[in-house]
This record gives C-alpha cells, sequence and structure tokens, in this order.
C-alpha cells in the first residue's frame, strides 16, 4: 500500500486537467490498492474496487481502527495469517486486511513476511513499522470519506453501461515481482479490456511499458525500494499511458 503515494504530486494534476476536460460523471479506480491516488483526486463521485476483498473490507470499515491493537506481535500475525488461509471465521476481513497489509514487510498482505521495525528515528530509537502505517491510514481517513469501495475484478464493470467516465488503471507491473493476488495477471485480456473502456471514456494507465497504440503521456525516474530499512533500491521509470489507437 502507498507505493504511488510519492509521485501522486504529478499524476493527480494530469487526472484532474482530463477532469476539466471531459467532466466526467465518475471517476473510478479498478486497481485502487492502498488508494493513495483517488484520496486526492477532486471529483464528487468517485469509485476504488480491487479484487483483495480483504483491502476493501478495511476501507470500507476505516472508523475501525482505533480498535486495532496498539501492537501486532509476530505471534498474533501468525495467528491471523493462519485464520485467513484457514478461512475459519476468527476474525473479520477487515481486521484480517488491516494486520495483513500494516505488518507485512512492503504491505504485501501476508506475502512479504512479518516486520516490526523500519530503522530508527533521529533519536537513534527503533521505528515501529506497524505503528507508522497505521498512523498512515489514520492521517489518510479523511481523506477516503465519500469514495465507493468495491470487492470486484476489472472486468466485472459493464462497459457496454459505463460511459463519460475516467478510469485511472494501477495495474500490476509486467517484469516485477507480483503481489499474491496478482500473480496470473493476463497482460493481453487487460489492455483489450481498457481499449474497450476507451471508446466512451478516458482511461489513464499507470505502467513502465505499453502496447504501440498507447501514449505515453508522463514518465520520471524513482527508486524503488525493495528492503523495509530502504538501503537496497534499485531505479525504475514510473510511467502514464493513455489510449491513441492504432
Amino acid at each position: 500500500m502507498g507505493s504511488k503515494n510519492r509521485i501522486a504530486k504529478y499524476i493527480v494534476p494530469i487526472i484532474e486537467e482530463r477532469i476539466k476536460e471531459f467532466k466526467p460523471s465518475a471517476y473510478i479506480e479498478p486497481f485502487v490498492g492502498g488508494a493513495n491516488i483517488i484520496d486526492k483526486v477532486n471529483h464528487p463521485k468517485k469509485i476504488g474496487s480491487d479484487n483483495n476483498k480483504y483491502l476493501i473490507a478495511l476501507l470500507q470499515n476505516l472508523d475501525e481502527i482505533e480498535n486495532l491493537p496498539d501492537e501486532v506481535t509476530k505471534e498474533h500475525y501468525v495467528d491471523v495469517r493462519e485464520s485467513y488461509k484457514q478461512r475459519d471465521g476468527r476474525y473479520e476481513d477487515w481486521y484480517i486486511g488491516a494486520v495483513g497489509f500494516l505488518s507485512s514487510r512492503n504491505g504485501r498482505f501476508f506475502d512479504g513476511g512479518y516486520v516490526s521495525y523500519c530503522g530508527e528515528n533521529s533519536k537513534g530509537e527503533p521505528r515501529s513499522y506497524y505503528d507508522e502505517t497505521k498512523r498512515n491510514l489514520l492521517a489518510q481517513r479523511p481523506n477516503l470519506e465519500g469514495i465507493s469501495f468495491w470487492n470486484c475484478d476489472y472486468t466485472l464493470y459493464n462497459l457496454e453501461k459505463i460511459k463519460g467516465c475516467i478510469f485511472y488503471c494501477d495495474i500490476p507491473y509486467a517484469n516485477v515481482k507480483k503481489y499474491s493476488t496478482s500473480k496470473d495477471f493476463d497482460y493481453d485480456k487487460f489492455w483489450n479490456w481498457a481499449r474497450e473502456a476507451s471508446k466512451n471514456n478516458v482511461v489513464l494507465v499507470s505502467e513502465q511499458i505499453a502496447p504501440p497504440d498507447w501514449e505515453c503521456i508522463w514518465e520520471m525516474e524513482v527508486s524503488r525500494s525493495m528492503k523495509h530499512d530502504r538501503k537496497e533500491a534499485m531505479k525504475a521509470t514510473e510511467k502514464l499511458f493513455e489510449y491513441r489507437g492504432e
């Protein structure tokens, strides 16, 4: 969660330029993730969806954050993870989402492993990874009010009926490590869907590569860390694409 937060200040103005020009009836993110773009876009009707039901349950129950524990131990993390795997119903979906995203390395939802600390503060004291991600979500909460969050796959949007909208798609990037819910992502299927959606809507896609009929309208090199302490990072080029046709 939060992978787009660092570059939101570049992407959001482009989206809002399209909103000003096309005056869409709705702004839609079919891959809402950590909601770090949609929470900054100015539009009266915003819809964010994701195929991870635990993420959506968390975003639909942000008023429950105060009920989260002050600390998530490794033992509790493992217990919640096992409950999630067994589907035994011992924990509510929003709580599984909270523990899975806020306590897993790089927010990888029980896929990146438990992490307790993320370096030191200016006083040399250990920083709690869970505490920081929890406080970040609390700070973000006011900006998520009024957004409709849906648990569904992007393919379930009825493109015969959805017209005059703006879609922003932050899809799983090709040729990088995938989240557990996107390991079998079908890129050909997505790009065909996005072309179809572009017939009656504006569709913007974040990726590093795209088919030749999609124009790169913005790009910037960024450092992408794969370690929670950010000591190891690699350079990558973030790009935003828009359909231009053949």
